[in-house]
């Protein structure tokens, strides 16, 4: 970290060194932290990489921060130099260090991490005594204290500092969160640090992570590729991509290990999925929602990524559940059939009365948009409301009646269609929980794994026919030339 150290004055003796570093963690780590290094097999200075120095100075602006990160980028040390910051400038600071095991939460405290950085400080910067410590708690003599938990205690603490370690393979992370994170709400830093588990690809973590990068959440989001380690280059990402492909026949571990976008690392595993992700990939575009105008619908939970614009015809793709807070959720999809583009989500606990009168609303609101819905169980209820009370155009699927069946022919159809739109570029994805769920859609069942969710993914899909539709009949309609006299179509 040369450049950091020479924008610094020297230091001339202990008393102004240690200002210097009571003013910057990233000076103090760089300067006087060691890390074990497994391949040297010894302990070395702790010399920051510009990514780490970046999430160094984030971690220490904000007060929640979630990570994702590729393997091996020396994140943890990172964090346990910042704790170990704390504890010598912050007298009196309580750390809190969680991991999925007790013994792993204690060998991050250990000799062998937090105590082993701190044994190797200069002696003037070290406390005058250490009080006698035991494998879960060690307290320094001017008050600061660590202590190590698995993520099932720790919730009777006031804390400065929060590290969960691994937090995506943390499977009951939620419970750690409603007793950890009260921990912090006077004042304190917390940091959710992981790599991505991409057998869970609706875990807290990555919703967390996902809502904080969409500036949904008080949290801050980090993401550090595996480039971000500076002796790694083109080739040595060439060897591991071959490596893994050849061993596993995809490239999942490879993007769950080193991910190059974090797109990458939050989506499901493809193998043996229906829709190939870079099929998926190359029609994603990461989009912020907009804020709603007034002349927008009144729809909770309604997410906008395009406004209905003039000349364009739009589809909505509707999957209806029974609404209650143990069902499936309901979702809408809206698309724009002149460029593919999803412009609307709406998922939740909706009653397909509900859901009916929220899709006559978006669609009156994009310019009468048509609707093709599931005809399944519920979704009898949300047509027979359409029929009744709105003048949408309720679109006719595969069997000539309105609504989609989904039997196993109808979901052959549906996925085929889908697919088929993602292979050739004709949709534009911006919605990421909609992206995970196509993602985790099983080429064989043609559903989400147990447990997962795919009610956005069903919407999205007939959105997708209906979008085909009505091209098809807009080019036919438009194809017939009209009488003398007779005035020009509207299509819809």
């Amino acid at each position: 970290m040369t450049g950091l150290v020479s924008t610094l004055p020297p230091a001339t003796d202990a008393r102004r060194e240690s200002l210097v570093c009571m003013a910057s963690p990233a000076y103090f780590v760089d300067n006087h932290v060691h890390i074990y290094d497994a391949t040297a097999r010894d302990w070395i200075p702790f010399r920051l990489w510009p990514a780490q120095i970046e999430a160094l100075d984030t971690i220490e602006q904000n007060q929640l921060t979630v990570i994702l990160k590729a393997r091996q980028l020396g994140l943890t040390w990172l964090c346990l130099g910042f704790a170990l910051w704390l504890m010598i400038f912050r007298p009196a600071a309580t750390v809190l260090i969680f991991s999925r095991r007790e013994e792993e939460s204690t060998y991050l405290l250990g000799d062998e991490r937090l105590r082993g950085m701190y044994e190797r400080l200069p002696p003037w910067m070290k406390s005058p005594s250490v009080v006698p410590d035991a494998a879960r708690t060690w307290a320094l003599a001017n008050g600061s204290v660590a202590r190590a938990f698995p993520t099932t205690a720790g919730d009777s603490y006031t804390a400065s500092f929060v590290l969960v370690d691994e937090a995506d393979l943390v499977h009951d992370l939620d419970k750690l969160m409603r007793s950890a994170k009260p921990t912090i709400d006077a004042g304190g830093k917390m940091i959710l640090l992981s790599r991505s588990d991409k057998g869970r690809p609706e875990s807290e973590f990555k919703r967390i992570y996902r809502a904080a990068k969409a500036g949904l959440n008080g949290w801050r989001s980090i993401f550090l590729p595996w480039s971000a380690r500076p002796e790694r280059d083109a080739g040595w990402y060439e060897s591991q991509t071959k490596d893994i492909f050849h061993r596993t026949g995809a490239l999942d571990d490879l993007h769950e290990l080193y991910p190059s976008a974090d797109v990458e690392a939050l989506a499901p595993r493809t193998l043996d999925k229906r829709i190939a992700a870079p099929w998926l990939q190359q029609c994603w575009v990461e989009q912020a929602p907009l804020s709603l105008p007034p002349e927008a619908p009144s729809i909770p939970g309604l997410t906008v990524y395009a406004l209905p614009r003039p000349g364009h015809w739009y589809v909505i793709g509707a999957d209806p559940a029974e609404g209650n807070p143990n069902s499936n959720d309901s979702a809408l999809e809206v698309l724009d059939i002149d460029t593919g583009e999803e412009v609307a989500t709406l998922a939740g606990k909706l009653q397909p009365t509900a859901l009916a009168s929220y899709a006559d609303q978006l669609g009156r609101w994009y310019w009468n948009a048509a609707i093709m819905c599931e005809r399944n169980n519920h979704g009898h209820a949300v047509l027979a409301w359409l029929e009744e009370h709105s003048s949408l155009r309720r679109l006719r699927g595969h069997d000539g009646n309105p609504g989609w069946l989904s039997s196993p022919l109808g979901k052959t159809k549906l996925y085929d269609a889908a697919s088929d739109a993602f292979r050739n570029r004709e949709v534009i994805l911006h919605h990421f929980p909609t992206f995970t769920q196509l993602a985790s859609i099983d080429g064989s069942m043609l559903r989400a794994p147990e447990g997962e969710s795919d009610d956005l993914a069903d919407a999205f899909a007939m959105a997708v026919v209906a979008m085909t539709h009505a091209r098809r009949q807009r080019e036919d309609e438009l194809a017939v030339p009209l009488t003398w006299g007779q005035r020009p179509r509207q299509v819809w």
